[in-house]
C-alpha cells in the first residue's frame, strides 16, 4: 500500500482528476453502461460525479480516523480509484512520497523533473501529469461498475471430515501485503506444520477483505501470493477457506469469486455442483462451524458497512442448528456486537438468526470487519462473541473502554509497535485447538508474542 494513496487529501486529489475528465467522449460508452447499474433517474455523468464526488472528511475510513492514519475508502467508487491509481502509479515508475512531505518540495521536485524534462504535460505521456492518465483509470473503474456485482451462489460448500482434534488457524481484514502482515502469515504457516508434523489435521480461515478493492491482481498480490497454505500442504490435507468482505465486494465480488476462490488451495470452497460458494460448513463429531457471508449486496455502490444476510443463509444456520446436539460456532466479516464501531451494527444479522440466537445455540462467534481483537462477555445469545479482525490493517491504540461499558469487554488486545514515528496496534491471529468438549484458543501477534489463551467450553 502506498502513502500517496493511502493519504486522504493526496486521493482527494486524484478523485477530483477522475471527476474532470468523465465527460471525456472516450469515457462516453463506459459511463452510460455504469450509470445503468446506479439507481435513480439522474443523468449519467451527475449518478457517477455524484459517487465520486463525496466528501472524503466525512466519509468513514476501514483504517479509521487519526493523523498518519491509512485511509481506506468505504465507497466502491473510491476504493476502485484507489487500487487503480496505485497500479498506474507503479507502471508509471512514480515513486511513493510521504503524505508529510511538504507540498512546496513536491512543487520543487516536479518542476526539477520538468527541467530536466521528465515531465510531459502533452496527452500521450501516460504520467500523472497526463490528462489520457486519468481517462484510462476512469475508464477502468467505469467498466467494472457497468458489469455490476457477481452473482450469489445460493449452495454452501459443505465439508463433513473435520476431526474433534483438529486445528483452525483464523485471521482476519489481512489482505493489505503489509510487511507486519506478513509476518503474521509466517507465523500462521508456523502453526500449520507444527500440526501437521504432530499428526493433526488443518483448516486456515480468512474472514475476508483484500485490499482496496479486492480486484483480481489484488487477490493474486495480496492474498494468494503470501496465502500462509503451500500446495504440497494443501496437498497433505490443509484446507483453506475465506469468506466475502465488503472491500471484496467493491469491485464487484468478481476477483474473490473468480480468482481467490478458484486457487486450487481453495478447492473445498465448492458447492455440490463445483461451483465456488461464499458460505461454508464445516463438521466434527462434536462441532459445527458455519461461515457466513455477510457481505454480498445485489446493490452495486453498497459501502457494505452494515451486515446483511443473503437468503438462503439464516434458513440454513436454523436447520444445521436443529439437526444435532453438535457445538455450533459462527465465522463472519461482519460484527454481531462492538463497543468502538457501534455505527456499522445493524438488525439484520440478530433479527434473521434470532432462531437460533435466541435458543442459546451459538457457542462461540468469530468476526473481523473492525481491525482488533477483542473478547467480549457473552452477549445476543453468544457465549463467547469475539472480533478478530487485526490481521493487517494499521489502526492507532484505541481507548479504554469506561467501566460498564456495553457491550462487555473481557480483554482486547493493546500492545503496539513504534513505526513511522507512531505507535500502532499490533497485527495478529488466532489458533484454534479442537477437543469434543471445548476449544484452546491463542491470540498470536504479528511478533509472535502469545497475547491471550482462553479455553471455549
Amino acid at each position: 500500500m502506498r502513502k500517496d494513496v493511502t493519504d486522504k487529501g493526496e486521493l482527494g486529489r486524484y478523485v477530483g482528476k477522475i471527476r474532470a475528465v468523465l465527460g471525456d467522449p472516450r469515457l462516453r460508452e463506459a459511463l452510460e453502461r455504469a450509470a445503468a447499474q446506479v439507481p435513480g433517474d439522474a443523468a449519467s455523468r451527475d449518478k457517477i460525479d455524484a459517487l465520486l464526488g463525496q466528501d472524503l472528511d466525512s466519509m468513514p475510513s476501514s483504517g479509521g480516523a487519526g493523523a498518519g492514519v491509512p485511509y481506506l475508502a468505504r465507497s466502491p467508487l473510491v476504493s476502485m480509484v484507489q487500487s487503480r491509481v496505485e497500479e498506474a502509479l507503479a507502471e508509471s515508475g512514480v515513486r511513493d512520497a510521504s503524505p508529510r512531505r511538504p507540498r512546496w518540495l513536491a512543487w520543487l521536485a516536479w518542476l526539477a523533473r520538468a527541467v530536466k524534462g521528465d515531465v510531459h504535460l502533452e496527452p500521450g505521456s501516460f504520467t500523472p501529469e497526463d490528462p489520457d492518465w486519468y481517462v484510462a483509470i476512469a475508464k477502468g473503474v467505469l467498466e467494472r461498475l457497468a458489469e455490476g456485482n457477481a452473482p450469489f451462489n445460493a449452495k454452501p460448500a459443505e465439508y463433513d471430515e473435520m476431526r474433534d482434534d483438529a486445528r483452525l488457524v483464523v485471521v482476519g481484514d489481512w489482505g493489505t501485503g503489509l510487511p507486519r502482515a506478513r509476518a503474521v502469515a509466517a507465523l500462521m504457516q508456523q502453526k500449520v506444520a507444527e500440526a501437521l508434523a504432530a499428526g493433526r489435521q488443518v483448516h486456515v480461515v480468512h474472514l475476508g477483505d483484500v485490499y482496496y478493492a479486492g480486484f483480481e491482481d489484488e487477490d493474486r498480490v495480496r492474498f494468494l501470493d503470501l496465502w500462509p497454505v503451500t500446495a504440497a500442504q494443501a496437498g497433505a490435507g490443509v484446507t483453506s477457506w475465506s469468506l466475502n468482505g465488503n472491500h471484496d465486494m467493491y469491485s464487484g465480488g468478481f476477483g474473490y469469486f473468480g480468482t481467490l476462490l478458484a486457487d486450487p488451495r481453495f478447492g473445498h470452497q465448492r458447492s455440490p455442483d463445483g461451483n465456488t460458494t461464499s458460505y461454508f460448513r464445516l463438521r466434527s463429531p462434536s462441532w459445527d462451524f458455519v461461515g457466513l457471508d455477510t457481505a454480498w449486496d445485489a446493490d452495486v455502490v453498497s459501502a457494505g458497512q452494515i451486515a446483511v444476510l443473503h437468503d438462503p443463509q439464516a434458513s440454513y444456520v436454523a436447520s444445521v442448528a436443529a439437526a444435532s446436539e453438535r457445538r455450533l460456532v459462527l465465522f463472519s466479516h461482519h460484527q454481531l456486537v462492538s463497543f468502538y464501531d457501534k455505527a456499522d451494527i445493524g438488525t439484520l444479522l440478530p433479527d434473521d438468526l434470532a432462531p437460533v440466537l435466541g435458543g442459546d445455540r451459538v457457542t462461540a462467534w468469530w468476526w473481523g470487519h473492525e481491525h482488533r481483537a477483542i473478547t467480549y462477555e457473552p452477549a445476543s445469545g453468544v457465549r463467547f462473541p469475539r472480533c478478530l479482525g487485526n490481521g493487517g490493517v494499521p489502526i492507532l491504540p484505541d481507548p479504554d473502554p469506561p467501566a460498564g461499558a456495553s457491550p462487555a469487554i473481557t480483554w482486547h488486545s493493546t500492545r503496539t509497535v513504534h513505526e513511522d514515528g507512531q505507535n500502532w496496534t499490533r497485527f495478529g491471529f488466532a489458533v484454534l485447538d479442537l477437543r469434543p468438549d471445548r476449544i484452546e484458543v491463542a491470540y498470536i501477534d504479528d511478533d509472535g508474542y502469545v497475547a491471550r489463551t482462553e479455553t471455549i467450553t
